[in-house]
Order: C-alpha cells, then sequence, then structure tokens
C-alpha cells in the first residue's frame, strides 16, 4: 500500500510539474569499478534489469530476420545482447562502447557464456561508428545508453551515424532510454520505488541516468528531422521515464524472425514486471505478440 501511494505521488508530481529538470550529462563511459560491477550485477538472472532486457528482446525480435546481423551502440558490458543473443541463437551481434573495463568484463562473459563467435564486443564511439560496421547489417540499437552522450550536439552526431548507415544499407533501428523527469524529486525517488533492493550504487546509478536523459520531444524532433524516417515514437504512460522510438525496414511488414525467439527462464516476479511495462510503453507489435 505504502508503494503504491508513493507511486501514485510520484505520478501526480510529474504531471503537475511544468518544467522540466536541467539535464546533468552522466559519464561518457561508465568506467568507475563499483558502477560496472552494480550494473553487470543487475543484468543477471534474476537482477533488476531482466525485465527491460526481456521487453527490449522481444520487440527487437520483430526487426531481426531470421540470420540477422546487429550493431549495438553502447553496449556496456553485454548483458542485454547476451540475453539477446540466448533468445534468437540466429543471429550476429556486434557491441560497440567506449569503457574498456565494459568491454573487457563483458567479453569474459561471452567466452563463458559459450557465445564465442556469435557476440562480438569492441570499443567503439556512438557518434564515429561507421566505420565499424560491416557491409551488411539488419538491425542498428541502443538501448539505456544515448544519455550518455554529452551534449545534444552529440546526440545529432550519433543520429547522424545512423541516419548514414541506415540509408545505405536499409536496416531497421530500435533506440531505447529513460525520460529526463519533471520534478526534481522523481530522479532521487525511482529507484527506491522500483528497485528497492538494489545496492545503493545501482541506485544512485540510476538517478545520475534519469537526470542525464533526452527529454521525449528531444530526441523524437531530433529524429523526425533525419530523411530515412519514417520514425515511430512512443513514451511510457502516467509516469513517462521510457521512452522507444523505432524504424522499420520494408521486409519488417510480414515477414520477421519473432518464430524464432526462445522463451527465456524470466522469474514470475520478472515476467510480471515485464507484463506491466508492456502496457505502460505501448509497441504495436508487442501488442500482437505473446510473453514468449
Amino acid at each position: 500500500m505504502l508503494r503504491q501511494f508513493r507511486i501514485l505521488r510520484l505520478i501526480l508530481r510529474e504531471m503537475l510539474t511544468r518544467e522540466r529538470i536541467t539535464r546533468s550529462p552522466e559519464r561518457a563511459a561508465m568506467d568507475i569499478e563499483e558502477s560496472v560491477e552494480a550494473f553487470h550485477a543487475e543484468g543477471e538472472s534474476m537482477g533488476r534489469l531482466r525485465p527491460l532486457y526481456h521487453f527490449n528482446a522481444l520487440a527487437m525480435s520483430h526487426l531481426l530476420p531470421p540470420e540477422a546481423r546487429l550493431i549495438d551502440l553502447g553496449c556496456g558490458s553485454g548483458q542485454y545482447l547476451l540475453y539477446l543473443a540466448e533468445c534468437r541463437p540466429d543471429i550476429q551481434i556486434i557491441g560497440l562502447d567506449v569503457s574498456e573495463r565494459m568491454i573487457q568484463l563483458g567479453n569474459r562473459s561471452v567466452e563463458r557464456g559459450g557465445f564465442t563467435g556469435r557476440v562480438t564486443l569492441q570499443l567503439g564511439d556512438m557518434t564515429h561508428f561507421k566505420r565499424q560496421v560491416p557491409d551488411s547489417v539488419d538491425v542498428i540499437s541502443s538501448v539505456f545508453s544515448l544519455h550518455h552522450l554529452p551534449t545534444v550536439s552529440h546526440l545529432r552526431r550519433c543520429l547522424k551515424e545512423i541516419e548514414c548507415v541506415a540509408s545505405v544499407t536499409g536496416c531497421a533501428v530500435w533506440l531505447f532510454d529513460h525520460v529526463r523527469p519533471r520534478h526534481p524529486g522523481t530522479a532521487e525517488e525511482f529507484p527506491s520505488i522500483f528497485t528497492p533492493q538494489a545496492s545503493p550504487v545501482f541506485q544512485q546509478d540510476s538517478r545520475n541516468s534519469l537526470r542525464a536523459a533526452f527529454s521525449f520531444s528531444e530526441l523524437a524532433g531530433l529524429l523526425d528531422e533525419n530523411p530515412v524516417g519514417p520514425w515511430h515514437h512512443t513514451c511510457s504512460k502516467l509516469l513517462r521515464l521510457y521512452q522507444a522510438h523505432w524504424l522499420e525496414r520494408p521486409t519488417n511488414h510480414g515477414h520477421t524472425g519473432h518464430a524464432l525467439f526462445l522463451k527465456p527462464a524470466l522469474s514470475g516476479q520478472g515476467m510480471q514486471e515485464f507484463r506491466q511495462l508492456r502496457q505502460i510503453l505501448r509497441v504495436p507489435f508487442l501488442d500482437r505478440n505473446s510473453d514468449a
């Protein structure tokens, strides 16, 4: 009951606050050891990030044709990519990140999990990545990474790189991130309400990520200026703290690799949280799909 009251208070404060908090950029590279370990731990099988990983994996599976190749920008330690690779054993994945510590940790997980040859993690900057893209790519993605870009100018450069690759390859695009809140107290309280059992380090990083996020209108507006559209946009209802943007390729209509998606072992609580996320963040092709 107390949690529900706190959520309701959070929603009302956001709705009644007109101005958005000033953006406070995060470090471009998550390379502090404690933060790296905390983020990596929450991506493990029982971690708090798993429902979000499932949501993104299910959505991206709609965009990924059979035997697809994916480029992920800001992959961190690759926990999400390993989850996606487990769900879609037919695809090849290249993950790029500016944090050497994250890449080293991720490559150990790749080897330990038996994903060598299917998942490749390497150093790369999401504002200058097109030279690292192979001749053919089916999807470009970024999950919880755009808020690490220092300025709007860096965001523009990232989107320009995506435009260059998409215009040549005809690839689909999936972008998912936080939305910067309006009320100053939202970022402070959000982790203690929604991830109360996470480590203090992870909770503080969550606060920092919310304060660093771009607003929905900032990101959607820049994407709509991009000539490779049309882009699709959605923002979570009631508590507008998640956003997703995607570009479909022509072959996505009626021919996707979603039938190849293998249902992972989400906990009961994890599946409940995924279903709640699917209700508040509406993506049309997820509405048509099962939980698998």
